[in-house]
């Protein structure tokens, strides 16, 4: 047995003082008592954590562990020009002899010239294949060189593409990864160094959205004994899923590694000017892309059979009010999910708590791009403000969590964007913000009182934070602790 103290610990809803958590077999066999701890630490390991708080382990409900683990080598996030991210680009091809080159996360909203990067910058630097995606994933420009290589593989007239700036919007930014993959040798190696990452920053499950081949590098990675944060899976509708073939319910698995269910896109980005609103916006003037094919419902409907979660990005206020009307006419409400949900009319925040839908929130989006003078109001105007309405969520009582969207995956990031909404009427305390990086992210799995609280029964997965909750101490895992700064 283990015997964890500290100054404090938050059980899933509320900080309490005077206890510790007494562990047995990866699994909270008590919270013990000032009293009773003379009598418990004859039988246990104690490890005291002083003045830093214990908390559930934080529950990430929408991520790309894989993808983020993939950008670490060629993220050009950092750089704040456009010169800087090319000649940065320009220094990797030059050193590293590859068939084509993948660059990610670049944010012109954070450049001082907020422009996007076109082909004909990229074809002065490099006559090799270049493709740089921005951090959105929804959008990305091509070189020529490129442009040729991807010709060989899609039809570029069934792309939104643009010939003359060589950016593409959606399928080919968002499909990258799987029409150009890297051997499975070099993902299994992004993979476990993510992992570590998003331990480090106190995650100890996620709701991946990948594709089967990412599935089976998990299986493995399980199998090896090389996984270590629980993982609830997603198929992405870039990696259709075949009914037929695939039949595999939802929670097939075990408490590390289950299949949850199916993503969709609806929306883009508002970054990428393709998410979908009611009134033109941008650049472009144009009030976004719908993405659903048409039929999808049908879909939806055999995804119901199985039992699956059918999870659907939706982004704009035209878009959320058209996956409402979906999920309508399908049914069954409480196995879909709505990833984003930015920025929701006030009534279709209550179409969606009666229907029973569940959703998952990027608050760090809030603390990216959702401030006042940022790109959010670059883009839309005073309507920015009704961006990530957290209260009014609380207050209609939608079932809700946070997630990261991996931009980047650090809970306590997302906690400073609840706590800094522009908004003040929607802002949260970090209180109820650990209630939804905690406790509300297994609502959404079916999965409450097993995790995201500090409970008898519930797993030892545990996160040890400083008394500001501004940084991440210690990561435990199944009663393991996998990483202490």
């Amino acid at each position: 047995m283990k015997l964890l103290k500290s100054s404090q610990i938050f059980d899933g809803e509320k900080f309490v003082e005077g206890y510790s958590i007494l562990i047995n077999n990866g699994v909270v066999e008590a919270l013990v008592s000032k009293d009773e701890e003379p009598f418990v630490t004859k039988i246990a390991e104690i490890t005291d954590f002083g003045e830093s708080i214990i908390i559930p382990g934080f529950i990430d409900t929408h991520t790309h562990m894989l993808n983020y683990g993939i950008n670490q080598e060629t993220s050009v996030e950092k750089f704040e020009t456009l010169e800087e991210t090319l000649e940065f680009i320009e220094k990797f091809v030059s050193q590293n002899d590859l068939p084509f080159y993948i660059f990610n996360d670049f944010d012109e909203s954070k450049w001082k010239v907020a422009t996007p990067p076109t082909k004909a910058e990229l074809d002065k630097i490099s006559e090799k294949p270049i493709f740089l995606r921005r951090i959105c994933g929804h959008m990305g420009v091509a070189n020529t060189p490129f442009i040729k290589l991807l010709s060989q593989r899609i039809d570029l007239k069934q792309t939104q593409y643009d010939p003359e700036t060589g950016i593409f919007l959606e399928e080919v930014p968002l499909k990258i990864h799987s029409l150009f993959q890297y051997s499975e040798d070099f993902q299994e190696k992004a993979l476990l160094k993510a992992q570590d990452i998003f331990i480090k920053n106190g995650i100890t499950m996620i709701h991946e959205i990948g594709s089967y081949r990412e599935l089976r590098l998990l299986q493995k990675l399980h199998r090896e004994n090389k996984l270590k944060i629980r993982v609830r899976f997603y198929i992405s509708d870039s990696s259709p899923y075949n009914f037929e073939f695939n039949g595999i319910e939802r929670g097939f698995g075990d408490p590390l590694l289950k299949f949850q269910g199916l993503k969709y896109f609806a929306d883009g980005s508002v970054g990428g000017e393709s998410a979908l609103f009611t009134f033109p916006y941008g650049r472009k003037n144009s009030q976004g892309i719908w993405l659903l094919r048409e039929g999808v419902e049908e879909e939806f409907r055999k995804a119901m059979e199985l039992g699956l979660q059918v999870a659907i990005h939706a982004i704009g206020n035209l878009a959320i009010k058209r996956v409402l009307d979906i999920i309508e006419e399908v049914g069954s409400g409480e196995n879909f999910r709505i990833e984003h949900f930015e920025f929701p009319d006030d009534e279709d925040i209550e179409r969606a708590k009666n229907l029973r839908v569940k959703i998952s929130i990027q608050p760090n989006f809030v603390y990216n791009w959702g401030q006042e003078k940022g790109m959010y109001e670059s883009k839309l105007g005073p309507f920015y403000l009704k961006n990530n309405p957290f209260r009014k969520l609380i207050q209609t009582g939608l079932e809700f969590a946070f997630g990261s969207d991996a931009m980047p995956p650090s809970p306590i990031i997302g906690i400073k964007g609840a706590t800094l909404h522009p908004k003040e009427e929607e802002r949260l305390n970090k209180e109820d913000a650990l209630i939804y990086y905690t406790k509300q992210g297994a609502l959404l799995t079916q999965e409450a009182g097993l995790f995201g609280e500090i409970k008898a029964g519930a797993a030892a997965d545990f996160t040890v934070v400083d008394p500001n909750l501004e940084e991440v101490k210690a990561t435990i895992i199944n009663g393991e602790t996998l990483s202490c700064g």
